[in-house]
């Protein structure tokens, strides 16, 4: 096998693979505990990916080359195996979806007249995405993301918006503004993995038969947020429905 041997493949993709965890839970650690920006603990687990992917095909030569022989080198074999498949799993993944997604991080229920933060701008870093509207964004928006709408619940401005309130919270956002007079909320989401903080501003509208319910959800770094403010959205009108 190009002068390689069994033993050698079978031996360090094992190794490679036990070392590519380890090395994105540090870019992890790293970011969470606020040592490095944003940039950096990617580039970390983008390394950690190119050495799982390297693992898991020699990996992969060691058990097509290493059948019928030693049992000890097809266990550690199909122990890089199994580690590299896991540890490239979520890059791979996101790297999917942002293929089938536009590249925006501001999504809004209503296009043309999306809902304001007052208090959010307060909690944001001087680097993060910016909260202005964006006209290409909301055209990608249209585009894509064609059955995003509001939703009217059959009830007064007061129970709407104790009922968005539990949702919110069910949800585990974090409120962090709240005035029931206007119909305003504001909430912080940290997303469970890297813990990027998003943006939502809810937003309730007396209309014809009831409340009309407004979201508006935006990430604070990042190009593109692999759908997941669209989805994040969806799930709350889904949940207060």
């Amino acid at each position: 096998m190009l002068g390689i041997s069994v033993e050698f493949l079978a031996h360090w993709g094992a190794r490679l693979a036990i070392a590519s965890p380890i090395i994105a839970i540090s870019g992890l650690v790293l970011f969470r505990t606020g040592v490095m920006t944003f940039g950096g603990p990617l580039l970390i687990v983008a390394v950690a990916t190119i050495i799982a992917l390297v693992a898991l095909l020699m990996s992969v030569l060691a058990l097509v080359g290493g059948l019928g022989g030693d049992g000890a080198q097809t266990n550690r074999a199909l122990l890089g195996l199994i580690v590299s498949l896991v540890v490239v799993f979520a890059p791979l993944n996101g790297l999917r979806k942002a293929m089938t997604v536009p590249p925006i991080h501001d999504i809004s229920t209503d296009l043309a007249n999306p809902p304001v933060f007052s208090h959010v701008p307060s909690l944001r870093a001087d680097g993060d995405n910016s909260l202005a509207l964006d006209s290409k964004v909301m055209d990608m928006q249209k585009a894509h993301y064609t059955n995003l709408r509001p939703v009217t619940l059959e009830v007064g401005m007061a129970e709407a918006f104790a009922q968005a309130v539990l949702t919110a919270e069910d949800m585990g956002w974090e409120i962090v503004h709240s005035d029931a007079a206007s119909g305003q909320i504001e909430a912080v989401v940290t997303t469970l993995l890297f813990g990027f903080k998003d943006d939502v501003a809810i937003r309730m509208t007396a209309v014809d038969g009831g409340t009309q319910i407004d979201l508006r959800s935006v990430s604070r770094v990042g190009q593109s947020d692999l759908g997941a403010n669209a989805a994040r959205i969806q799930r709350f009108l889904d949940a207060i429905q």
